[in-house]
Formats: C-alpha cells, sequence, structure tokens
C-alpha cells in the first residue's frame, strides 16, 4: 500500500487516487497502533496536505481533516482530536458529503 500510494504521489495523480489511497493507508497505520506506524502515517498525512492540489480543494481538505482527527485521538490530544472532529463534522454537512458525514458522525 506505501508503494502504491508514493507512485500516485510521483504520477502526479493525486486529485484521482491520492487523496483515498493515503486515507486508506493512514486509517491502516492508525488501526495496527504501533508507534513507528503513528509516525509513518503523520508524515503521509503532511505529503497528502503538501501535494500539488487546486487551492481549496474540498475533498481533499475533509480527507485532512478527519485524518489528523484520527492521528490526534491516536496520539491523546485532547484539545486538538475534538476541533478537527467538530470541523470535519461541520464541512461534511456544509457540502453534503453524505458518506463523510455519517463517518464524521461515528467518530466519538
Amino acid at each position: 500500500m506505501r508503494v502504491a500510494v508514493a507512485d500516485l504521489f510521483r504520477e502526479g495523480r493525486l486529485l484521482l487516487w491520492g487523496i483515498a489511497a493515503t486515507g486508506v493507508l493512514v486509517e491502516t497505520l492508525l488501526d495496527r497502533g504501533a508507534e513507528s506506524d503513528a509516525a509513518e502515517a503523520a508524515a503521509a498525512i503532511e505529503r497528502l496536505a503538501a501535494g500539488p492540489a487546486e487551492e481549496g480543494l474540498a475533498i481533499r481538505e475533509i480527507w485532512l481533516l478527519r485524518l489528523r482527527a484520527l492521528l490526534a485521538r491516536t496520539h491523546g490530544e485532547a484539545a486538538a482530536y475534538p476541533r478537527f472532529r467538530d470541523r470535519c463534522r461541520d464541512m461534511a454537512t456544509s457540502l453534503g458529503f453524505e458518506g463523510h458525514m455519517k463517518w464524521a458522525e461515528a467518530m466519538p
């Protein structure tokens, strides 16, 4: 999975597949729970944030909010987690992204 995500970034296909692929990679790493996995997840999130995309690309921004919330929860960051989670919920609702709305509502 790591190689596939890296290839998407190298080939400039971030908009097509890189966003969702990064999300799957980050969630998989965080689910495994090793400290090195959390560090790798953080690096993947930052690569997604820095990757080429149109300014204000909503789908990337909502994924970043979700992934940052999950990472904050993993690190036990009590202030950051609800801030990212709530911003993710608000954005999903305002855009009418039903799948993201369900994901965001399922986050404690």
